[in-house]
């Protein structure tokens, strides 16, 4: 193609530390050395399943892959199921790592691959614009997978402008610990992108618990930033574990309370910064949200409102995306989020936000964790799940009475051991709805009996 354009798989210096592997440094020339020799190792399919949960694995057999032309698959989940219904999509594929996939016989380990062998040569791989690099699936309104696809010049440039709207000191280095899987869209924009175009580097851990966060965070040197979610974070911050100098804390994938955020940032003497962004378009806009409720809108980007939700616009997307959420502009870089429309309820005549709702219940001394929602069997009357492990039903809704309206308290409100939460922290419906059944049956039992 004429005028096709191409760019380096890597936009950084030779000499720069790119990750942290089984605690030792990895530069960008030893990176770049081992991707190439992966990349000559891969099976020839057109599509591959990178479910590698080591950080380092997962960005070396990505970029491997994208070296040599091939697409990354990123399912929703790693349930067999869900892989499986893929696999059939997408027949001419395969699986880097085995987890979440039994009998899987077409897998390569990046680990056999000599670090001392794989020498730069001084050049970089150049990727055109235009090369179909990964494909991010949401679950979409029917629960089946929906594709959105990622072309390079989309991750690139998207990238780049994450840069600005994300660090403060681009040129300064920064080295990364996240909670969050790099398959998900906010890993993979944070923890493998960003590595690839500024001076960051990751950890090829994946914490979860607060003390293996810790631990992560503590592993790498400063300044630190920590990727996560406000469910982790909200954990980490009700627990006695403290960290060790983190400057900086990314949260995306649910909203964040500025109560929260004002909590870490007194904790942990971190600067929290909230990102606001879906699959279909990466990151858009990112706030400090102990201080502010604007967002501010990343300069690749413009918002255009409208009754059915509000329509993204930028360059460097394939299309505009339309996304369920209801926003109010304040200029041309600024703006207010009321909401998700499938987030509003309607209760006696009376309009809320179970986002708004839930932010409460999670306030609450003692809770641990929570959800407020509509039960399928009864959209009219709210429930609850909730972690709270201390605390009796009674207690929490007396608790919620002076922040809730009375129509929007929940009822019935079931303590339960823990809360299905997804590897990124958000709750799938399906998974709330079996559980709070799992309960109300049970109630039910102890009545008759």
């Amino acid at each position: 193609m004429k005028n096709q354009r191409y760019s380096p798989i890597i936009g950084r210096n030779p000499d720069e530390i790119i990750a942290f592997r089984k605690g030792l440094e990895v530069d960008v020339a030893n990176f770049v050395g081992q991707a190439i020799s992966l990349a000559e190792r891969l099976p020839q399919h057109r599509y591959v399943f990178n479910l590698f949960s080591d950080r380092f694995d997962f960005l070396l057999g990505f970029c491997a892959a994208v070296i040599a032309g091939q697409c990354t698959l990123m399912p929703p989940n790693r349930l067999d199921r869900t892989l499986d219904e893929l696999t059939l999509a997408y027949p001419d594929s395969y699986t880097l790592g085995n987890a979440g996939k039994t009998g899987e016989t077409n897998s390569v380990d990046p680990n056999n691959t000599d670090p001392d062998v794989c020498e730069y040569d001084g050049s970089f791989p150049m990727i055109p614009d235009d090369q179909l690099c990964a494909v991010a699936f949401t679950s979409g309104s029917t629960g089946k997978p929906s594709p959105n696809r990622k072309y390079w010049r989309t991750l690139k440039e998207g990238t780049l402008g994450n840069i600005d709207l994300l660090l403060k000191e681009p040129k300064d280095r920064l080295n990364v610990v996240a909670t969050v899987p790099p398959q998900h869209m906010w890993g993979l924009e944070t923890s493998v992108l960003l590595p690839m175009f500024a001076n960051v580097a990751i950890s090829d851990r994946t914490p979860f618990y607060p003390q293996d966060i810790a631990d992560a965070l503590s592993s790498v040197p400063a300044p630190r930033a920590l990727v996560s979610s406000p469910a982790h974070l909200n954990t980490l911050e009700k627990s006695g574990v403290s960290l060790s100098g983190v400057d900086n804390i990314f949260s995306a994938t649910a909203p964040m309370s500025m109560d929260l955020a004002q909590k870490l940032e007194q904790k942990f003497d971190a600067r929290v910064l909230e990102v606001f962004g879906c699959t279909e378009s990466g990151i858009i806009a990112a706030r400090h949200t102990s201080e502010k409720t604007l967002w501010h809108l990343s300069e690749l980007f413009e918002l255009e409102t409208s009754e059915e939700g509000t329509l993204v616009k930028a360059g460097h997307l394939s299309e505009n995306v339309m996304i369920g959420d209801r926003i109010e502009k304040s200029g041309e870089h600024h703006f207010t989020w009321l909401g998700r429309h499938q987030d509003m309820i309607n209760i006696a005549g009376k309009r809320g936000s179970l986002t708004d709702l839930n932010q409460r219940l999670l306030s609450v001394p003692g809770v641990k964790d929570g959800v407020i929602f509509s039960p399928q069997n009864n959209p009219e009357r709210l429930a609850a799940l909730v972690v709270a492990p201390k605390l009796k039903s009674s207690d929490i809704i007396e608790a919620l009475k002076p922040m809730v309206d009375s129509v929007f308290l929940p009822r019935p409100v079931y303590l339960v051991p823990m809360l299905p939460r997804q590897e990124t922290g958000k709750l799938a419906n399906a998974a709330v709805m079996s559980l709070f059944d799992e309960f109300s049956r049970s109630e039910k039992r102890k009545r008759q009996t």
